[in-house]
């Protein structure tokens, strides 16, 4: 009997312990993981960032456009005729008072063509001689008049060739100015009321890659293209500029005009900028306190090729601005910076 009872008493004794021990196990387990959710979360998203910087913004406007040369010049026959000479072809360069061109009169080649006639259909010596005599008269007394170039220049056409006959005020070629050679940009007419004379501007030609040529603006055109609505503005090429050389007519290139400036203007690198295709809006991403990513939207001012001005009521100058990592990155993700190389 008391044999059964101590077994009994173990038995109890081993459950009691057995109990306390899976308590334990339990308490130990909850408390891990209560560390486990009290642990800090690890940054997510590595990022680059620079910072917003406070500059003057210069304003400007942007125009397509051609060049010009405002002394062009189409030279006519001022008889009619025939041309016995064409001193010139595309590319010469002639000076003021160059022969380029020689007209025979047309009564004069009447009466040398009524000649050679007569020589090819005589039939006797004393026939022949006769008209070799006519023809040699029709020639000595026969009427040619000169046409000279009136400027400096080299010639970029030619409409008619030696040998054509050619009717009074008959164009016989083009000579451009080289020197006068200048810009006609067209300017948007949302653009017009900044656009002043004397304003300075650069020019930019893909076939002059690399390099901006300076201009002044000259005239603006008081008439509109219905089309296209935008007005002529006529950029005069400043002639310290050494590329002036390589300019010809009828380079399309593009025009940025100076019309003015706006102080204390914020700016950060163009790669910082968001675009929302669908809202046509624009947005910068910020960091937090505790590294939390904060879409700010902004509006866009002026931009260079690798600067955009941002305007907006919560952007203020030293504050940064992810670059790199910033694409459909959601607010409040947490991040961690990337070492700037």
């Amino acid at each position: 009997m008391n044999r059964n009872r101590t077994a009994l008493k173990l038995f109890f004794l081993l459950c009691f312990v057995v109990s306390l021990f899976t308590a334990m196990i339990g308490c130990r387990q909850k408390h891990n993981d209560d560390d486990t959710d009290r642990q800090p979360v690890k940054a997510v998203v590595a990022v680059k960032t620079e910072e917003v910087i406070e500059h003057e913004a210069v304003l400007t406007v942007s125009a397509f456009g051609r060049t010009d040369a405002l002394r062009k010049e189409k030279i006519f026959s001022p008889i009619a005729g025939k041309i016995i000479a064409m001193k010139v072809y595309e590319g010469t360069v002639v000076k003021q008072g160059d022969i380029v061109a020689v007209i025979q009169s047309k009564e004069s080649n009447a009466a040398i063509m009524g000649a050679e006639g007569m020589v090819q259909s005589a039939a006797t010596p004393e026939g022949k001689a006769e008209a070799g005599q006519v023809l040699k008269l029709a020639k000595s007394t026969q009427n040619c008049v000169n046409v000279l170039a009136k400027f400096d220049g080299i010639v970029s056409t030619r409409s008619a060739s030696e040998g054509e006959l050619v009717v009074e005020n008959g164009e016989l070629l083009t000579i451009i100015d080289l020197s006068t050679v200048d810009f006609l940009a067209d300017v948007s007419i949302h653009d017009l009321l900044s656009v002043k004379i004397g304003q300075q501007s650069q020019v930019r030609f893909q076939s002059i890659p690399g390099k901006e040529i300076p201009a002044i603006v000259e005239a603006i055109n008081p008439q509109t293209d219905v089309q296209s609505q935008t007005i002529k503005v006529r950029l005069r090429f400043l002639p310290a500029d050494h590329t002036q050389p390589l300019l010809r007519t009828d380079i399309i290139g593009t025009a940025t005009i100076v019309t003015g400036s706006r102080h204390r203007a914020l700016f950060v690198a163009k790669t910082a900028v968001l675009r929302d295709d669908e809202n046509n809006s624009y947005s910068i991403v910020t960091l937090t306190a505790d590294s939390l990513a904060k879409t700010i939207p902004v509006s866009i001012g002026t931009t260079t090729d690798s600067s955009a001005e941002v305007i907006g009521e919560n952007v203020h100058a030293g504050m940064p601005v992810i670059t790199e990592g910033n694409y459909s990155l959601a607010d409040s993700t947490r991040v961690t910076v990337a070492r700037q190389d």
